[in-house]
C-alpha cells in the first residue's frame, strides 16, 4: 500500500513523498530508518481482518461443540441403533457364535462378554442369550455372593 508523507528538511522547507508499506506503522519505521522524520503520514490503513477471523473461528468451534453436545447428549434417546437385516440361517449361526464366545470367555470377563453379545443380538433383532449359570445380574459369580 502506498502512503504519502509530509516532512521538513533542515532548511524548514515542507516536502512530501511516497513510500510503500503494509501499514502506517511500518511506513513510519521505514522513513525513520531512512533518516526522515515525517510530521504526517497520509493514507488509510488496510482493513484488519485478523480479529474477525479469530471471532468467526471461535464462533464456529463453539457452535459445533453445542451442536455435537445436543446431538449426542440431549437427543441421544431419539437415535436408534443400527438394525441389521439378516436371514434366519445367518441369525441361527450368529446366535451360536455368540453363545460360544460367552462360554469360552474367562470367568472374570464372562458377564461383560454376555452383555456385549446381547447388545449385538438385539441390533440384529434376535433374542438375547439367557444369563449364564454361575453369574448374577450384577456380574458377580454366585459362589462369591
Amino acid at each position: 500500500m502506498k502512503f504519502k508523507y509530509l516532512y521538513q528538511d533542515k532548511n524548514n522547507q515542507n516536502l512530501e513523498g511516497e513510500i510503500e508499506a503494509r501499514d502506517r506503522a511500518e511506513a513510519y519505521t521505514k522513513l525513520r530508518k531512512n533518516g526522515i522524520r515525517p510530521y504526517r503520514v497520509i493514507g488509510n490503513d488496510p482493513w484488519n481482518w485478523r480479529p474477525w477471523a479469530y471471532f468467526i473461528a471461535l464462533f464456529l468451534s463453539v457452535s459445533l461443540s453445542i451442536f455435537m453436545w445436543l446431538r449426542f447428549v440431549v437427543f441421544a434417546d431419539g437415535i436408534s441403533r443400527n438394525r441389521y437385516v439378516i436371514s434366519e440361517e445367518e441369525g441361527i449361526e450368529f446366535r451360536r457364535l455368540c453363545q460360544e464366545r460367552v462360554d469360552r470367555a474367562p470367568a472374570s470377563f464372562r458377564y461383560d462378554v454376555w452383555k456385549g453379545v446381547n447388545l449385538r443380538l438385539e441390533e440384529r433383532g434376535l433374542d438375547p442369550i439367557p444369563l449364564p449359570e454361575g453369574l448374577t445380574e450384577d456380574g458377580l459369580p454366585t459362589n462369591l455372593k
